[in-house]
């Protein structure tokens, strides 16, 4: 058995939002400075470095960036690209590499656009093929997902991102694969798997619209596997999570709409200022009586899609409607391995992130022939609210050749960051994740450089960021006032 990590997981950075503490800022202003990267973000790759050092071998790890790597939704995606270029060059020093040429990037909803983009680039390429009925295996053009492994065909490259790192003569073999929206990791009898995924498609918000279909037609089943998940709700992932912020006024309008609904506070100030405005022209009993009933309407709508965001309810890890949104998930896995046409792990975890809040939990589930499945979360690295998030905050998940998983938890959004200390955690049932996670726990100095230095910094940007964040979301709000 090696202890040695084969993969590196981790979601949710959102380079290029002024909100992740993984996109550098100026001082006391809050706006993004794509001159220099992010000193949270040059220690990370610091600590994952100390911790690749412990590996016995000399195989780089994978690194997997399972959604939401770029945040193409409340970013220019110039600003985005710039950003991960920085991370690139901070992973990838022409004197140290710390992981493989190949990044495999599963997008999420702030990045579903990469897909996107991937997929019908690779249909551009395969056009005369598909015309004349050659359609490549396991594609088709109405197909909207990917091959569940990274050795399946066909193999997607973003032109985009694989471009932006051959920029630099040492990164000249450089190429980010896509999957989406899962990846299966498995041992080579199948008696062993990790599946990754970003996990939008836990939470209800992310399927708006097979919500509406079915309100409008109640009697069709409601979608049970991924690929009818995707066929009903990706142009809704690319509109609201990546497209709309970019038509012009009324989308930087949009964005900061989307800004100020994170916050409970902001929101309601939002609603107040909608109210006012719309009836800013009646009369004054007249414009009373009609703003009372925009904010008792407009405000029930709004905390209806507020808290069907996982992201904005900061006082539980996973709702119960995420909760079966992730159960139903769960049956949609089974499925995809199933058309794989191999039998279900006795061994199974899956890495999620998209919640911004990490943890880890054996879930029970007698459909999987272990009884259930270990859950790890990633996390996030933005910091969205003006006042603690005790349950907020970014971890990565390591995997070794025995596809045992540790999560690192890093930082945590507490109402005193500098008392958080570095954890790392495993899920029982099951064999040699203990030892894994106890040799990663040996590797973690946090009194040393650059564990110590990594959380004092961070400790500090979480501040910073909530100290600005008051400052931008009335910045947005005024934007709206009349």
């Amino acid at each position: 058995m090696t202890n040695d990590i084969r993969y590196i997981a981790v979601s949710d950075v959102h380079l290029g939002a002024d909100n992740s503490i993984l996109t550098a800022t100026i001082e006391d202003t809050g706006r993004v400075d794509t001159s220099r990267p992010s000193p949270v973000m040059v220690l990370l790759v610091d600590c994952l470095r100390a911790l690749v050092a412990g590996n016995a071998g000399d195989t780089r790890p994978t690194l997997i960036a399972h959604g939401d790597l770029v945040d193409l939704a409340l970013s220019e995606p110039a600003r985005a690209v710039a950003v991960f270029g920085q991370f690139v060059m901070a992973l990838l020093s022409a004197d140290r590499p710390l992981i493989d040429d190949e990044i495999v990037l599963l997008p999420g909803n702030h990045d579903h656009l990469i897909w996107e983009y991937t997929r019908e680039r690779w249909l551009e390429d395969n056009l005369f093929d598909l015309m004349h009925g050659e359609v490549p295996e396991g594609f088709t053009t109405s197909r909207r997902i990917s091959p569940l492994r990274l050795e399946a065909e066909p193999r997607f490259e973003s032109a985009l991102l694989s471009g932006m790192m051959r920029r630099w003569a040492h990164l000249a073999d450089m190429r980010m694969r896509v999957l989406y929206p899962d990846l299966l990791l498995s041992s080579p009898d199948g008696a062993r798997a990790v599946l990754v995924t970003h996990g939008q498609y836990v939470e209800s918000a992310s399927k708006v619209m097979s919500g509406f279909l079915r309100m409008l037609a109640p009697q069709i089943p409601e979608p049970a596997d991924v690929a009818t998940m995707e066929e009903e709700n990706w142009p809704w992932l690319d509109f609201f999570f990546s497209s709309m912020t970019r038509s012009g006024a009324p989308g930087a309008l949009a964005a900061g709409i989307y800004d100020v609904s994170q916050d409970p506070h902001d929101l309601d100030v939002l609603v107040d200022v909608v109210a006012h405005n719309v009836t800013a022209r009646s009369g004054r009993l007249v414009g009373a009586a009609e703003r009372w009933g925009i904010r008792r309407g407009v405000g029930a709508i709004v905390e209806h899609i507020a808290t069907a965001r996982e992201r904005g309810i900061t006082t539980q890890l996973l709702t119960a409607d995420t909760r079966t949104g992730l159960s139903t998930y769960l049956g949609s896995l089974r499925s995809r391995l199933a058309q794989d046409g191999a039998p279900l792990p006795a061994d199974t975890s899956l890495i999620i992130g998209h919640t911004h809040k990490p943890f880890r939990e054996w879930w029970p589930d007698d459909h999987w022939p272990g009884g259930g499945v270990r859950v790890f979360n990633t996390g996030g690295w933005v910091v969205d609210h003006t006042v603690p998030q005790p349950l907020m905050g970014g971890a990565v998940a390591l995997i070794n050749e025995e596809l045992d998983v540790a999560l690192v938890r890093l930082y945590q959004q507490i109402t005193e960051p500098d008392d958080w200390r570095i954890t790392v955690d495993t899920v029982a049932p099951g064999p040699g994740g203990e030892a894994f996670a106890e040799h990663i726990r040996s590797l973690i100095r946090p009194s040393e450089a650059p564990w110590s230095s990594f959380s004092t910094t961070a400790a500090g940007v979480v501040r910073d960021r909530r100290e600005h964040m008051s400052a931008i979301l009335e910045g947005k709000l005024s934007k709206l006032r009349v």
